[in-house]
């Protein structure tokens, strides 16, 4: 909800100003713990908006705790590209802490490091669209229309041909010339009325396979109504609770084979 007027905008600014909505949703699915979190907030002072989503890494010990520390220092706004890079680097470090600064010296197994991915989408009036991502946690964004959302991947898995992530929070250096930590973050950006979509969704992949499942990887990438994750989000999603209530409960009902979470924000 939009509240609070800064000093120097208008009555006319504001009105202008579609209101926003934002939520998560999630299940666990046939797992026995829920290692996927999420976040969403915005501010009623301008309407600036922060969500996201982390997913703790398969086989790797602790990942519902490496996904918890992936989301809960993340800042309430990001109005910048640099900004989003420091989040991802600071979420980072956070995960790395989870092992200790010993574990380098004892060289464990890749296993027990705690690692997650994490996607996170910001908007604010002057910085416009933001989202960063990395792992095969994905965003997506849609555009209202006449029969409803039309909506696409703006991303891609970062994934090894073995499916294996390789892109991720918390993975320790690959050799000693690495940096402990070192990030590698993608972030697209899109500012501007005219540039923003009516919605954007992050889904965990425990999320959205089950839709790539049903009906292929061209999923990802349709847009056309009647299909693709705007069909998900439904003809009349009216608040983002519609959007992560609508896409979870479909992917429950193509069938889950992980923890399944949404975070969504909806401009109205």
């Amino acid at each position: 909800m939009i509240g609070g007027v800064a000093g120097s905008e208008t009555v006319d600014s504001l009105v202008a100003r579609p209101e926003a909505s934002v939520a998560t949703a999630s299940d666990i699915g046939p797992r026995r713990v829920n290692e996927d979190r999420a976040l969403a907030v915005i501010s009623e002072h301008d309407g600036s908006w922060v969500i996201a989503v982390a997913d703790g890494l398969g086989g790797h010990t602790r990942g519902d705790e490496a996904a918890q520390a992936a989301v809960e220092g993340l800042p309430q706004r990001i109005a910048s590209p640099e900004d989003m890079a420091v989040a991802f680097e600071e979420a980072n470090e956070r995960v790395l802490a989870l092992t200790g600064p010993e574990s380098w010296q004892r060289n464990l197994p890749l296993f027990m490091f705690p690692m997650s991915t994490l996607t996170v989408a910001a908007w604010t009036p002057k910085g416009g669209l933001l989202i960063g991502w990395m792992g095969d946690t994905l965003p997506f964004v849609a555009t209202a229309g006449p029969d409803g959302l039309r909506g696409f991947c703006c991303g891609r898995p970062h994934r090894s041909p073995d499916g294996s992530i390789d892109i991720c929070l918390g993975m320790p250096p690959m050799d000693a010339q690495a940096r402990a930590g070192f990030v590698e973050v993608e972030i697209v950006g899109e500012s501007g009325e005219g540039s923003r979509p009516d919605a954007v969704i992050l889904a965990s992949d425990g999320a959205w396979e089950p839709f790539v499942y049903r009906y292929g990887a061209d999923w990802l990438s349709d847009d056309a109504a009647t299909s693709g994750i705007g069909a998900a989000c439904g003809p009349s999603a009216e608040t983002a609770d519609d959007i992560v209530g609508r896409v979870l409960a479909e992917a429950v009902r193509l069938g889950l084979n992980d923890n399944a979470t949404i975070a969504a924000a909806l401009w109205r």
